[in-house]
């Protein structure tokens, strides 16, 4: 697979040569029947009994300040961001009711982004794709979900297939703190009298970062071509992200947020650090990088695929969905004194002396293909719709390295010598079915679920530091029953009920198998997720609440320390659990003010579990049996509000709009493990000041927003925080026992800005 050509778009004059072009549109009150088919699968509606949040065009268009994706949710509620170079552009990540992207099901028109073999979405691979997304659906808790990885926290839902009936676009300039810069071109060709219609964008990020070193060089295109047809359509998609982002995942020692210059030399010599980093930890403190190399950069680039076909016939629509995505990349890496021996080389002898180490430049290479199919079929009555699908998708991931420079470089076989080399395969396949009934009177609707899912993965080969990789098809074949059933009651035309129970299944990824100690983080897990809903919206104002109960058994928690490319390490738990509670609020005070608000108060528990402890004098291990304590990263308290102004809104449409916004995020503190021990992450809180002027002009009768600069303050209070970091314990013999924090503080006060143009 690692080679196939762009074989959808040799297929579209084939597929659509024969078809009639009409446009069509087709209402229910059931399901989103105007949204593809693949979308549609892992939406919830409108009445479906699980949480969720939709963010249209606007909203997004809003939030896009130009940081990575998941900084347009940080409003939404239970969910908290971070940055590895703390400004939002670069390596970031999000978590959702405490749970991080392994098991938060990313799909992108319906097709499953996350990564087959570490399970994490990253988003730098897919730079400025909030400038082309139509809308966003965040599902929290298992959710309705068909498709795709097991969502154990929640499902983030892009849709981008939206396609503009009329010709035009936008030219996008902005930048700000940091030497950041980016600008984007998007165009759409409008429908033509033959029913074909295309878009595109093209989108380029650089930022120097707040963190010392941390750039980011960013670029992306993304392509749409659509034909519609008597009763049906197609849509042929690309999206093609690159990234070249200086690595900054290793953090800051807790000693540089709290001690002195002599504190952190002490520190700094007793863990090994060099001289150059010493002075770079006392120089730069929160913004010290541990990596200064000229090109300890990730360079990675990933195109995404797809071909979606729809044909309604009589009451049934139909749909097809093919999917490639091909990534490739390395990470490069200066290692000083590194032993000759762990890169599979003999001694150098020079002269008279034998040499056993060397300075060296490695690359630790990826290339993998993910590509499948996802069928559909939709049956609706009246009262009552039914949904079927499958998807099979099919993984390969080659990991191998190379030796680009050492100080002895006749140590090399050859330029192309691979020390370490391993190949993943995975295959994924799962079939569904969906019901919907609704009584008489409209008020009870029922939804009932069950997808079956297969996994089945295989590794082998050598990992980087040549241990033996050998994960059997026996050892890493699942098949889970996932059955979900839920209850919609509305008491009128602005209150519902809801409750549901689902059963969701994981299992384990690659880091799991090839990074944890044998056996502990080897089992797949399970959730049963109950929820219950309350919403009331009115026209002024709107408020919902929501309890939940998140039992697991085999649950992969993250035990505070990571890997040696900065991924956490996990371990099974037999039982734990999450319990909480959501609230959201929304106020139209008059036309022109508006309060929105958010809290979730909310509590984690294992019930035992047994840490492991390395003991670095003779390389043993410690166990030690813990009960009752919090899960890592699951803060009790989380609360956010916004107020939002329009400051002008002169009667006459086509003159000068202004809005402000203030926007406030309170996170409670955490633990960076499972222990309850020292490993805290403290509590912050972060606002933002956003500034809009719309400067609109009548085209053919139409008022349109022509010229937009939004101006947003991140930080405005300037608080100092972290909002991520990681933790590891060990011994040296059993009289000398440490704990290791590490943090990533995120920047103060910083300005983003753009000017936007519509034509």
């Amino acid at each position: 697979m690692r080679y196939a050509p762009l074989f959808f778009l040799l297929m579209l004059p084939f597929v659509a040569a024969a078809q009639t072009p009409v446009n069509t549109a087709v209402s229910d009150t059931l399901s989103r029947f105007l949204e593809p088919a693949a979308v549609t699968a892992v939406r919830a509606t409108e009445r479906a009994p699980f949480v969720a949040e939709t963010l249209d065009a606007a909203e997004i268009a809003d939030r896009n300040t130009g940081q990575d994706l998941p900084y347009v949710l940080r409003y939404t509620p239970s969910v908290v961001v971070t940055s590895d170079a703390g400004a939002g552009v670069g390596y970031t990540g999000l978590r959702i009711r405490g749970t991080d992207a392994t098991r938060i099901n990313v799909t992108l028109n319906g097709i499953p982004v996350n990564d087959s073999e570490s399970q994490a979405v990253f988003w730098v691979n897919m730079p400025d794709l909030a400038s082309g997304t139509d809308d966003i659906q965040v599902q929290r808790g298992v959710g309705t979900s068909t498709l795709g990885a097991g969502a154990f926290g929640a499902t983030i839902s892009l849709n981008t297939l939206g396609m503009s009936e009329e010709a035009g676009g936008s030219m996008m300039v902005g930048g700000g703190s940091f030497q950041t810069f980016r600008t984007n071109l998007q165009w759409s060709s409008g429908r033509s009298k033959s029913g074909w219609a295309a878009e595109g964008r093209v989108s380029a990020v650089n930022s120097d970062g707040w963190v010392d070193r941390a750039s980011s060089a960013l670029s992306s295109f993304q392509l749409a071509l659509h034909r519609a047809w008597d009763g049906g359509g197609m849509t042929y998609t690309i999206l093609s992200g690159n990234e070249r982002t200086y690595q900054s995942w290793w953090g800051v020692p807790e000693v540089v947020l709290g001690g002195d210059r002599a504190e952190m030399e002490a520190w700094g010599l007793a863990n090994g650090y060099s001289v150059q980093q010493i002075e770079e930890m006392k120089t730069y403190g929160r913004r010290f990088n541990y990596y200064n190399y000229e090109d300890e950069v990730d360079n990675y680039g990933q195109d995404h695929q797809q071909l979606h076909l729809e044909q309604q016939w009589r009451d049934w629509r139909f749909s097809v969905t093919g999917h490639f995505t091909h990534g490739e990349g390395y990470f490069e890496q200066f290692k000083a004194g590194d032993d000759l021996a762990d890169y599979n080389l003999p001694d150098v002898v020079l002269g008279g002396d034998t040499v056993s180490s060397t300075d060296l430049v490695r690359r630790r290479w990826l290339e993998n293909d993910f590509a499948g199919g996802v069928i559909g079929a939709e049956r609706r009555w009246d009262r009552a719709a039914l949904t079927l699908g499958g998807a099979w998708n099919g993984y390969e991931g080659l990991h191998f390295g190379q030796l680009t420079w050492a100080r002895y470089a006749s140590a090399a076989p050859d330029p192309n010598y691979w020390y370490y080399e391993s190949l993943g395969v995975k295959t994924d396949h799962n079939a569904f079915a969906r019901f919907v009934q609704r009584s008489k009177n409209g008020r009870l609707q029922a939804q009932g679920e069950l997808q079956y899912r297969g996994v089945r993965y295989t590794a082998n080969g050598t990992d980087n530091d040549q241990q033996v990789i050998d994960v059997p098809r026996d050892s890493a074949t699942f098949d889970f029953l996932n059955p979900k059933l839920g209850l919609d009651y509305r008491l009128n035309d602005e209150e519902r009920f809801f409750f549901s129970v689902a059963v969701a299944h994981k299992e384990p990824g690659r880091n799991d198998f090839v990074d944890a100690p044998a056996g502990a983080a080897n089992r797949a897990e399970r959730l049963t997720d109950f929820e219950f809903g309350w919403r009331r919206n009115t026209d002024t104002y709107a408020w919902g609440l929501t309890a939940y109960h998140m039992a697991y058994k085999d649950q992969l928690i993250p035990t505070g320390a990571l890997n040696d490319v900065g991924a956490a390490l996990r371990q099974n738990v037999p039982k734990s659990s999450r319990t909480g509670v959501e609230m959201e609020f929304g106020w139209q005070v008059s036309d022109a003010v508006e309060i929105g608000a958010q809290a979730t108060l909310a509590g984690s528990r294992i019930e035992t579990f047994t840490e492991i402890i390395y003991d670095y004098l003779d390389y043993t291990t410690v166990e030690i049996d813990h009960q009752n304590t919090q899960i890592a990263f699951s803060p009790r308290v989380l609360w956010g509000g916004q107020l939002l102004w329009h400051a002008v809104r002169p009667a006459d449409a086509t003159q000068p709009k202004l809005d402000l916004e203030w926007a406030t995020q309170h996170v409670g503190e955490q633990y960076m493990d499972n222990t309850g021990k020292a490993a805290l992450l403290p509590a912050y809180t972060v606002s933002q000041l956003r500034a809009s002027l719309h400067l609109p002009t009548s085209k053919n009768g139409e008022v349109v927003d022509r010229t937009r600069l939004d101006v947003w303050v991140e930080n405005a209070l300037n608080a100092e925080y972290s909002a991520n970091g990681y933790s590891y314990s060990y011994f040296y013999g059993p009289d000398v026992y440490t704990i290791e924090n590490f943090y990533y503080p995120q920047a103060g006060r910083h300005i983003n800005l753009a000017l936007t143009y519509t034509f």
